[in-house]
């Protein structure tokens, strides 16, 4: 007895030292590509994607050895295997050989044409936007290129010698740090957003961090605040000034005192976070500021169908799309489902020579500012209420910039004057990702019962740390995030 029960002891004990409760690892091609946004799931739902490099990190605690683990990506051949089976490693998908595409294919059950048709007609029977409440993990990646700045004074009164060399020194301190910053910043957090409608929405974060260097955060806040700050260095914060830009007087009457109320509650405001989160959802849920109007707006657009897939026993249509009129903005691919029309994958990037929002007053004004090179992808996930949500979410944009521009401050009680010429140019790049860790229908009263706070309280790491995210089922950070230190 007592023989059977130290073997049953140590057997256990063998057990819990080689069933880990994280695995991580790769899903790739045979020929070693990285394969992004594959499934990783345990048993029925609870599963994570590949990122881009084809890593992920996926907690196994409350699952038994003999649950099944499935890996699963559009164009794949599906692995299985038991969680015992399962561990930290590389795993190669086959892609799908199919005999029966050229027959598909050939005969053409259904046009093109007829394919989009269901699409549009099954969108608000297939998507639900209304009272719909999302688990979520939300990273944030943005850094600046710059590519030209020059902040000097070009004429003063009432300075002496040594106050403009060091107002200047600050100045070519600030053009410095933007021309040669090559650090990028991380922001993510994991919280609740619960969705009323297409206009009302409330986020609760439970938790939240930013990777930075805080001397080198170049977002547009910091930027601003840093040129203020030398401003309010080197000129009388008590004395009222008269500003000009060129041919145009901004004010008669500017006060240079510290106003509390400034960049920091954008960067920590959570109205601001949830608004973004909101649209991003919106954008890729067909509501009516859809970002994929190459589904809903099939006038624009030029379709073909380019190959057949499956995924399980489903199969899948590839439909490749371009412009066919000049109003028209992306091109890309997009994987719809052969019995529900549902779509089930779509990727998107700006075509050649389509740009985003603009301003173009370089000769004018001096400023000029461009969105362009756009793309995203976004997949969905049929839930047991028969709906598709958004599972994952991936967009980047880059925001050219240029500003050139004469500012001269007066004092309004003196002749006193500072004239600066202020010059800038470069790319914010920024890439979005939002992961929907859990999504449940909700009522007008939970919604009404729920309450948001005002900020978001985020904690400032100074090294990426892997335990961070342990008790989450969050996405796996790419190979520069996981380098990420600052250096004292």
């Amino acid at each position: 007895m007592c023989k059977n029960y130290l073997l049953l002891l140590l057997t256990l004990g063998f057990m819990s030292i080689t069933f880990a409760q994280q695995v991580s690892g790769k899903v790739l091609t045979k020929t070693n590509e990285p394969i992004p946004f594959a499934a990783v799931v345990i048993g029925e739902s609870h599963g994570v994607i590949t990122n881009e490099e084809g890593g992920f990190s996926i907690e196994t605690v409350g699952f038994k050895p003999t649950d099944s683990v499935h890996i699963s990506c559009l164009g794949f051949e599906k692995l299985g295997l038991e969680l015992q089976d399962f561990s930290s490693k590389t795993y190669k998908l086959d892609e799908q050989v199919n005999e029966l595409r050229e027959v598909y294919l050939t005969n053409k059950p259904l046009t093109i044409d007829s394919i989009m048709y269901y699409v549009n007609r099954n969108l608000k029977s297939n998507y639900k936007t209304d009272l719909v409440s999302y688990d979520i993990f939300s990273r944030r990646t943005e850094y600046i290129e710059g590519k030209d700045a020059d902040f000097k004074i070009d004429k003063s009164s009432g300075f002496k010698k040594k106050q403009l060399e060091a107002f200047n020194d600050d100045l070519d301190e600030l053009s410095s740090s933007l021309l040669k910053n090559k650090a990028k910043q991380y922001t993510e957090f994991v919280g609740n957003l619960k969705i009323k409608n297409e206009e009302n929405s409330k986020l609760e974060v439970t938790k939240a961090i930013r990777l930075l260097d805080e001397r080198n955060d170049q977002s547009v806040e910091k930027l601003t605040e840093k040129a203020k700050d030398i401003v309010l260095k080197h000129l009388d914060k008590d004395k009222v000034y008269t500003v000009k830009s060129g041919w145009f007087k901004m004010s008669d009457s500017v006060s240079l005192k510290e106003n509390k109320n400034n960049m920091e509650d954008t960067i920590n405001s959570l109205k601001f976070i949830r608004k973004m989160v909101h649209n991003k959802i919106n954008d890729n849920s067909f509501s009516s500021k859809t970002i994929l109007n190459f589904i809903t707006d099939t006038k624009k657009y030029k379709y073909e169908i380019k190959d057949i897939t499956f995924i399980g026993p489903e199969m899948v249509y590839v439909i490749e799309y371009e412009p066919r009129r000049g109003s028209a903005d992306f091109e890309g691919t997009f994987y719809v489902s052969h019995e529900t029309f549902a779509v089930l994958r779509a990727d998107y990037k700006f075509a050649k020579g389509r740009k985003g929002e603009k301003l173009n007053l370089k000769f004018l004004l001096g400023v000029k500012y461009v969105e362009q090179n756009k793309r995203g992808s976004v997949i969905y996930k049929k839930y047991e209420d028969g709906h598709y949500y958004p599972n994952y979410m991936i967009d980047q944009l880059d925001r050219y910039f240029y500003v050139d521009r004469p500012i001269k401050f007066k004092d309004n009680d003196s002749r006193d004057k500072v004239a600066f010429n202020f010059k800038v140019e470069g790319i914010f790049k920024e890439k979005n990702e939002i992961l929907i860790m859990n999504e449940e229908s909700i009522s007008t009263a939970e919604y009404n019962a729920t309450t948001e706070k005002r900020k978001i309280d985020y904690e400032t790491l100074k090294a990426f740390d892997a335990n961070y995210w342990k008790d989450y089922n969050v996405l796996e950070p790419l190979k520069e995030m996981k380098e990420f230190k600052v250096v004292d």
